[in-house]
């Protein structure tokens, strides 16, 4: 639930962190402020259930927008870009070759991959 999850990492940024975005946690927890980063890494990507799932709990507030860099199980890494709240597209960086599951909503495409190539992914 992209909406919920938004709304508890506002609250983590409004109640769970100072100015300098430490966590407010005594003594100072760098768990928490590496939870924060996770958190919102896991709603853009999730790669833990064999397939590398692309905005699995997108916000409406985050309606269009892109992310670049996320490491995916496998030696994956994915760039991300959507708009009015869909995927436009995907890229991923293959690091070891191999395949990639790939998933957005209910469709799953199947990359064959090759060490060092880069992958556009459409639905």
């Amino acid at each position: 639930d992209g909406n919920h999850a938004y709304m508890l990492y506002g609250n983590l940024l409004k109640n769970g962190t100072l100015d300098n975005l430490w966590d407010t946690h005594a003594p100072f927890q760098i768990d928490g402020n590496f939870g924060g980063t996770a958190g919102v890494t896991e709603m853009l990507m999730q790669s833990h259930m064999g397939f590398v799932h692309l905005l699995p709990a997108l916000p409406d507030a985050w309606n269009s927008g892109s992310v670049k860099g996320l490491r995916a199980r496998g030696n994956f890494v994915v760039d991300i870009f959507w708009k009015d709240g869909k995927l436009e597209y995907a890229e991923i960086h293959s690091g070891s070759g191999g395949e990639c599951k790939v998933r957005y909503g209910e469709q799953t495409k199947v990359l064959k991959t090759q060490k060092g190539k880069t992958y556009k992914v459409e639905f």
